[in-house]
């Protein structure tokens, strides 16, 4: 019944269910973590689950609805679900799914997943790889600040008292644990969009027609994936020349050596051994980098910085009951005035500066998109970094292929709810 009040008479929970339209969000990695209470009183956070339905084929319209919330992992008496229905109590729910997501994104998607998985690349890319190595060459620019932006956030950030300890729900001791825990068990070898869609039951584009982060996603993974197919295959003509690279070697050794970098989910038993898998590698660290991070990093100002969307941290218990009732509402949830103003800055801090482009090589005027993809087909950009002359043609080709995503994901913006954060230009 509660289903039927979002989706309508004519769908069921069992049908959806059966024609595999229902798709959940499980917090369940925030289960038991300890609520914060700096500096203003208790927070509260919650480990909820969060229910969602695409209309069956041939409704008029097939965007993904919300249409049920438990804010705890296990049902009871004090843990209804609850539906669009019910008024109150579905916005405070739903702003627990919101806070949730929240924290979840800031220690686990954003900084554990991106920041801190490239850190140990980042050191053996320096320390074992000679500095006009080819790959080297190739990924230091997108390595420009990594080192420096962790250490002020470890320091800084996400030091006790921090913004970070101010604004999030949890305990700074527990949002530095799930960092580090979600960079240690990351996935790196089946993190490709392309295996994390397929793993998560979300890359059917028929049975999930609205989904921008996938779409857009997979044509950037594409071009840089064929950049550098083509950079790599000028230095490397065989697995046995991959193989046989020392520094090569010795770079993925010190990656997941106890003593360096302690990746697990990273090379072929502990080398490199094949062309193709030192492709799709490269391709992923260098997705990371820019594509990934700027899906998880520029949310943060145009839509987590409004508290009311996405609080960081509640002030009140999870509703217990569907028929609740509050003197001021979702107010009474949300942090107080000092609070968002920390959560709004940090939102503009993280969220609004751009320093580089994709596929920038050279420092050079940034200028308008288009004028630099532009001079790089006539053979202008990229000298000044590349110093391979063989380089110049294929990294023409690959601002070709950004350009040509810029349309497309503009084209597609016409259409759907704009989703602006993987355009080649930003």
């Amino acid at each position: 019944e509660q289903y039927q009040e979002t989706m309508g008479a004519g769908d069921t929970l069992a049908a959806a269910a059966a024609e595999h339209r229902l798709y959940l969000a499980d917090y369940a990695g925030l289960q038991g973590l300890p609520a914060g209470t700096f500096p203003n009183g208790q927070k509260y956070l919650a480990a909820p689950l969060a229910l969602f339905a695409v209309p069956a084929a041939g409704s008029a319209d097939r965007s993904l609805r919300a249409v049920a919330i438990q804010c705890a992992q296990q049902p009871g008496p004090g843990s209804p679900v609850f539906s669009p229905r019910d008024g109150l109590a579905w916005q405070v729910a739903k702003a627990f799914v919101q806070m949730a997501d929240g924290n979840y994104h800031q220690a686990i998607s954003h900084l554990g997943e991106t920041h801190l998985v490239l850190e140990p690349i980042v050191l053996a890319t320096c320390r074992q790889l000679a500095a006009s190595h080819p790959l080297s060459v190739l990924l230091m620019p997108h390595f420009e600040g990594t080192l420096n932006i962790n250490d002020a956030a470890q320091s800084n950030l996400m030091a006790p008292s921090g913004r970070v300890d101010r604004a999030m729900g949890g305990t700074i001791a527990a949002s530095r644990e799930v960092a580090i825990k979600a960079a240690q068990a990351f996935p790196f070898n089946h993190a490709a969009p392309g295996d994390a869609l397929a793993a998560r039951g979300v890359a059917d584009t028929t049975a999930l027609p609205g989904f921008p982060y996938r779409d857009d996603a997979l044509l950037v993974w594409t071009a840089i994936q064929q950049w550098v197919s083509n950079y790599l295959r000028l230095y490397y003509a065989s697995d046995a020349d991959v193989a046989g690279d020392t520094e090569l070697q010795a770079w993925i050794a010190e990656i997941v050596s106890p003593e360096g970098g302690r990746m697990k989910d990273i090379g072929e038993d502990g080398r490199i051994r094949t062309l193709d898998y030192l492709i799709r590698a490269v391709t992923q660290i260098i997705f990371i980098a820019g594509p990934q991070h700027a899906a998880v990093n520029f949310p943060q100002y145009p839509i987590m910085s409004f508290t009311p969307n996405m609080p960081l941290a509640l002030y009140k218990a999870p509703p217990s009951s569907r028929d609740l009732t509050s003197e001021n509402g979702l107010l009474d949830w949300l942090p107080p005035l000092d609070m968002i103003q920390i959560q709004m800055s940090l939102g503009y801090l993280l969220g609004h500066a751009q320093d580089t482009r994709l596929g920038f090589y050279a420092k050079t005027d940034h200028g308008s998109f288009r004028l630099w993809a532009a001079q790089s087909l006539q053979g202008v950009l990229g000298r000044g970094y590349f110093e391979d002359p063989r380089v110049a043609p294929l990294l023409a080709a690959f601002h070709q292929g950004l350009l040509s995503i810029e349309d497309e994901i503009t084209r597609r913006n016409q259409s759907r709810r704009p989703y602006e954060f993987l355009l080649p230009s930003r």
